[in-house]
């Protein structure tokens, strides 16, 4: 059996897909989600960059300097914050928001949460 190709190819009739995916993608597609990647990126602030990929759809995320926050689109309007280990896709932990600061602040805040209930029960043996 014959692997089929990840890389996408541009076709004549504008499809810009892998054949892959066989999703039929589309190059216009594509340019959204760069230029929507590209704005999102910008919005959170210096050297956050961005991540383009093809899926049955283009599909983009952005990645902060650390490597540890990434952030997608979500559904309607909003947006989902993962936080993790660097260059990790996802993240240990992960909340949405409205905005995208919203949900980073909502994923760092759940963290947080638990990095204080972790120390609490580490506390805890060390009393017993």
């Amino acid at each position: 059996m014959e692997k089929l190709s990840q890389k996408p190819r541009h076709e004549k009739d504008g499809t810009f897909c892998s054949p892959a995916c066989g999703g039929g993608c589309t190059a216009k597609e594509h340019d959204i989600a760069e230029a929507k990647a590209e704005v999102l990126a910008r919005t959170l602030g210096p050297d956050w960059t961005t991540d383009v990929w093809e899926n049955l759809g283009w599909h983009y995320a952005v990645r902060s300097p650390c490597g540890r926050l990434t952030v997608h689109p979500g559904s309607a309007n909003s947006f989902i914050a993962f936080l993790g280990e660097p260059g990790m896709i996802g993240g240990r932990w992960d909340e949405y928001g409205d905005t995208p600061q919203e949900a980073i602040d909502a994923t760092v805040a759940v963290a947080a949460a638990e990095y204080k209930q972790i120390g609490a029960i580490i506390e805890g043996l060390a009393k017993d």
